[in-house]
């Protein structure tokens, strides 16, 4: 899995001069802020999404129920024979 990691002008520039310098915690604490917020980002997009699966499980549903009551299929009617019978 791959995640990227946006970040703002300031906070690449404050990752640029903690790299410079060598300076670990600044570059800890600018990339920790930048994950904090992909997460969050990422937890709004997945609980955004959850009712829409649900709708669609209910609209499926909804249309399998529909196919309940629908007559079956002879058996002439889905050989190989009755699906080509058009076709010489």
């Amino acid at each position: 899995m791959t995640i990227l990691l946006n970040l703002s002008a300031e906070q690449e520039n404050r990752l640029r001069a903690g790299a410079a310098q060598q300076d670990t915690h600044a570059i800890r604490e600018v990339l920790l802020q930048a994950v904090e917020s992909t997460v969050e980002t990422l937890l709004r997009q997945t609980s955004a999404q959850q009712p829409k699966a649900a709708a669609l499980s209910a609209q499926l549903a909804e249309i399998a129920s529909g196919f309940r009551h629908a007559p079956a299929l002879s058996d002439e009617a889905v050989s190989r024979t009755g699906i080509y019978a058009d076709h010489p």
